[in-house]
């Protein structure tokens, strides 16, 4: 936990806007994770809050796991999740091609209001002609079995032609899941540079370690069951 904390302090910036805002770690298995919401984006005009801990989480199993890593470090006007053409997007198909990517994993956070630990979106769960990941939403259930049920679809089911998805499913041609995680389950410590300890909204939020540990640890052992089905 303490390194994961240690990439967020370090390497993500949720305020200092910067050109090159997504960074890319190269892995060794048919896998990318994507944090697209990282760090504080915009949409329609206006700007959103980051998806506090998903970079660094992202990376951090990409370290565990071999898997390719994508992430947004810095502020951008772009929204990777919602512009159907940005940037952030233009890097992950070459990575996707390049590297031949069959599975692609796109964290996302969500607020700890919200009436899920986590939340998958697969576009359409029942109709597996629509569903994102029809092989391997069996592998995604099984590896968090009794930790969420419903698990599929709740309030995120990733079917806006701009998430990355979508994207990922019929722009690229491979399977692809949104992970929404509950701040519950991601927030070691919020940094003083986040939006809302700026706005001075519950500055010292933290979530319990062991809870962001079990499900960092689900998510690791979800990802080590895909590469061993798509391999």
């Amino acid at each position: 936990m303490q390194e994961i904390r240690k990439i967020e302090f370090e390497q993500i910036d949720y305020q200092k806007e910067d050109h090159e805002y997504f960074g890319v770690i190269k892995g060794n298995i048919p896998i990318l994770i994507s944090a697209p919401h990282g760090s504080k984006h915009m949409r329609n005009g206006l700007w959103k809050e980051e998806d506090e801990y998903t970079s660094s989480i992202a990376i951090k199993l990409g370290q565990m796991t071999g898997a390719h890593v994508i992430y947004v470090k810095n502020r951008t006007t772009e929204d990777s999740n919602f512009d159907e053409s940005a940037k952030y997007k233009d890097a992950a198909k070459r990575l996707i091609k390049e590297e031949r990517i069959k599975f692609l994993v796109d964290i996302h956070g969500a607020k700890p209001s919200r009436n899920f630990k986590i939340d998958v979106g697969v576009i359409n769960e029942k109709d597996m002609d629509k569903c994102s990941c029809r092989e391997l939403m069996p592998v995604i259930a099984k590896a968090l079995k009794d930790f969420q049920t419903p698990l599929f679809n709740q309030d995120f089911s990733a079917n806006h032609p701009g998430t990355m998805t979508y994207f990922a499913r019929n722009k690229c041609g491979i399977e692809a899941a949104q992970f929404e995680i509950n701040a519950r389950y991601r927030i070691i410590e919020r940094k003083p540079d986040s939006s809302k300890a700026v706005k001075g909204e519950d500055p010292d939020y933290k979530a319990k370690e062991e809870d962001v540990l079990e499900l960092f640890n689900r998510m690791m052992d979800m990802i080590l069951k895909i590469e061993r089905k798509i391999r």
